[in-house]
């Protein structure tokens, strides 16, 4: 995680905006649940242009402040997170002898331990100071310069907060980090595949009602990221060459390129994305009031706000791209589900309630329609700066990934029922041909020739 984070970093320039190896921790703390805090006041002992007296053109007096959160899962490093402690944990057990549940409680244990001492340490350093970007200090400084005051006092407060304070809370990311742990190995352990488990625990009825279904979303899961991966990789081999907009999409794909997928597979089940900049506009009244913050000066004419589910980049709208993309892969993923379920017995199929088909199409739906009720709180990301003045906002930025989940999870799971339904007949159909005997013509036996004898007569 802490590779491809740096590597990330790295390919969009962060080291102009804050030293790399304190950014690091902060993405690290971000991929498991944790949030950064931004914070930054002025000085009465600093430059007028920062105070309330430099924007009357005087000196000292009151500060400014500037304060704001980056709430962002880079998911990129959630899976690589979640690949390596899945694989250190369960791919050792592939060659043991049947495992006691013991044993692997005693692992579970060691797991946890290392998760909640290593997060905290993660979330302490990641604190430090950065610089603002160009483009978000004039944006600040034109919202803040838009009062009574003019253009001078924006310019005045762009260049005196150009810093800010982060630091991440260490409570919030070692309990979410510890929490996400716990998932991963309840998960892998109903989803793993050649892997001995203690036999409480792979005879159990969860394993086998589940198992085959888990196994092949989380096995659908880990193609997409890998192929976003390799995808990456290209474009940072791109990079090299000297194109500078290939190192941006590296880089930006290095860390939310499943985030992107998430967003795309999610439009597609009804999911509404928003994607935008927009200004705080704090209503008027008190200082902010005074100032002007709170008068209407087309500030919203530059708002700008895209809705993915209805952007057509290729004259076709993103959620019809993204509902035929989740039905091919619901409907592999219920082709490989049906082939990994045992089959049934004479008795057992007498004694279920539903069919084969059925019973895989329903898991499947239950599985997806949870995923996508999740995926869209994972998936999204914000950024918000505001500036304040005696407690009173006097206005900001506020920028991300919006998304209001609506009923996308009833129809994720209609549309996963009906497609993994059709990939478990399909399954099912090929098997039967397979299993069926080639008919052969039976070969009909050959009558012995007849040899004409002919007589002296004939002859």
């Amino acid at each position: 995680m802490g590779a491809t984070a740096w590597a990330a970093l790295v390919l969009l320039g962060a080291g102009a905006v804050a030293p790399v190896a304190r950014l690091v921790p902060v993405l690290v703390s971000l991929a498991v649940g944790g949030g950064v805090t931004l914070e930054s006041a002025a000085g009465p002992a600093e430059s007028a242009e920062g105070s309330l007296g430099g924007l009357f053109g005087g000196g000292g007096g009151l500060s400014l402040g500037l304060a704001g959160e980056v709430a962002l899962t880079p998911l990129t490093l959630t899976f690589l997170g979640t690949a390596v402690l899945a694989a250190g944990f369960f791919r050792p057990l592939r060659r043991r002898a049947r495992p006691t549940p013991a044993m692997l409680w005693a692992r579970c244990g060691g797991a946890l331990a290392i998760t909640a001492v290593a997060l905290p340490v993660c979330a302490v350093l990641a604190r430090g100071t950065a610089r603002l970007p160009e483009n978000v200090k004039d944006r600040i400084g034109e919202r803040a310069g838009s009062g009574r005051f003019g253009a001078g006092a924006g310019g005045g407060l762009a260049s005196g907060l150009s810093s800010v304070d982060f630091r991440t809370d260490v409570v919030t990311t070692a309990f979410l980090g510890c929490l996400g742990a716990v998932a991963v190995l309840a998960v892998g352990c109903l989803a793993a595949r050649r892997t001995t488990l203690p036999r409480p625990v792979a005879l159990g009825g969860p394993r086998l009602k589940w198992h085959a279904v888990l196994s092949a979303l989380t096995g659908t899961a880990a193609v997409l990221c890998c192929a976003v991966l390799a995808v990456a990789v290209l474009a940072a081999a791109a990079a090299l060459t000297g194109r500078e907009r290939a190192a941006e999409a590296a880089g930006a794909l290095l860390l939310a390129g499943p985030n992107l997928i998430a967003a795309l597979l999610t439009t597609g089940a009804g999911t509404s994305w928003e994607a935008g900049v927009r200004r705080l506009r704090p209503e008027g009244g008190g200082m902010a009031g005074m100032l002007g913050a709170g008068e209407q000066d087309g500030a919203a004419d530059r708002d700008r706000v895209v809705d993915l589910g209805h952007w057509a980049g290729a004259d076709v709208p993103l959620w019809v791209l993204g509902l035929l993309l989740t039905l091919l892969l619901l409907l592999l993923a219920g082709y490989v589900a049906a082939a990994r379920t045992p089959a049934r017995t004479v008795r057992e199929d007498a004694d279920a309630l539903l069919g084969r088909h059925a019973d895989t199409a329903l898991r499947m739906g239950i599985a997806v329609g949870a995923a996508t009720f999740v995926l869209p709180y994972l998936a999204r990301g914000s950024l918000r700066i505001g500036v304040s003045l005696m407690g009173s906002e006097m206005g900001g930025l506020r920028a991300g990934l919006d998304t209001s989940p609506r009923l996308s999870a009833l129809t994720a799971f209609v549309a996963a029922a009906l497609a993994a339904y059709g990939g478990s007949r399909l399954q099912g159909r090929r098997a039967r041909r397979r299993e069926r005997p080639r008919e052969r013509p039976v070969p009909r036996p050959r009558a012995a020739p007849s040899r004409r004898t002919r007589s002296p007569e004939a002859m």
